[in-house]
């Protein structure tokens, strides 16, 4: 069987006739001349073998053959129209995708006043949480353009470039019943006894080290289920202040003999330079600090 070749001016010129049952208000509609809309239908007609139209004076009718025809045109046609609105987009929005990897630690108040930035400048926003370890795997591979992490207190090698952007405060919380019997103020040796509900891997050798105390730990970088964890008193907790563990059902802080008075977690960006979207990620990265401020308010 031949190959049916077509143009869009064909289909354009059908779907207009059809909807509009006249060569003539098709023309209007299309602003078009139409001695052309004839010409094109003619010639849709000698390529497919069959009339699409009774000719009734002015006044055109679908055939059978046209009327089947006319629902798979008009359905081409949207897509048509869907695909030149998109492509006419192209030009403004190829830089304005942006992916951002942020540590489990990472305040979702800064990262929804982040959302909303990036959203009135019309820039589209991935978020993905994730371990230092596949952060900076994911910037080396371009799956992320900035990663929010802790400190490692190391060098990012040659192929990174970071800065600081602040810290998290740290605290001790439990379910009230899980150190119900043990005297206060807790020990270490008193918390590495308890499963320690941690939110970051083993794999995660630096950070996990400095937050790791107990010999027993559950994991999971989910807030929630973290929650639900504490909540349980399947373990207990070294988390930042701004989770507001001390506020979940039956969770309270630990009173411990290192106390709670200046500890904190230093967060750094990180990035890899010499990205297609440096203009942009340099933008953006002008802005964290103001936000991570604004939203420790």
């Amino acid at each position: 069987m031949a190959t049916l070749i077509y143009s869009f001016a064909q289909l354009e010129a059908f779907t207009a006739v059809a909807e509009q049952g006249s060569l003539s208000r098709a023309a209007v509609k299309l602003e078009k001349d139409r001695t052309t809309l004839r010409d094109l239908i003619d010639f849709l007609e000698d390529g497919l073998g069959y009339a699409l139209f009774h000719r009734e004076g002015r006044a055109l009718r679908l055939t059978p053959e046209g009327e089947q025809l006319q629902r798979q045109a008009h359905l081409l046609m949207r897509q048509v129209r869907a695909f030149e609105a998109f492509a006419r987009e192209v030009p403004n929005g190829a830089t304005q995708d942006l992916s951002l990897v942020y540590d489990p630690f990472t305040p979702r108040a800064f990262l929804q006043a982040l959302i909303a930035e990036m959203a009135k400048r019309n820039i589209r926003l991935s978020l993905a949480c994730a371990s230092r370890d596949e952060a900076e795997s994911w910037l080396a591979g371009g799956r992320a353009d900035i990663g929010i992490c802790q400190a490692r207190n190391r060098s990012v090698g040659n192929e990174m470039e970071w800065r600081a952007l602040g810290s998290v405060d740290m605290d001790f919380y439990a379910a009230k019943t899980l150190f119900s019997e043990a005297d206060t103020p807790l020990s270490l040796l008193d918390l590495s006894l308890v499963p320690q509900a941690i939110m970051h891997e083993a794999s995660d050798e630096p950070v996990a080290r400095r937050l790791q105390i107990s010999g027993h730990t559950l994991f999971t970088n989910e807030v929630d289920m973290l929650r639900g964890l504490l909540e349980q008193g399947c373990g207990w907790g070294f988390l930042p202040t701004h989770f507001g563990a001390s506020r979940w059902k039956n969770v309270k802080r630990l009173h411990t003999e290192v106390g709670s008075q200046g500890i904190s977690q230093t967060m750094v960006t990180i990035w890899k330079p010499g990205s297609d979207k440096r203009a942009l990620i340099h933008d953006t990265l002008s802005l964290l600090p103001d936000l991570w401020k604004r939203s420790a308010l």
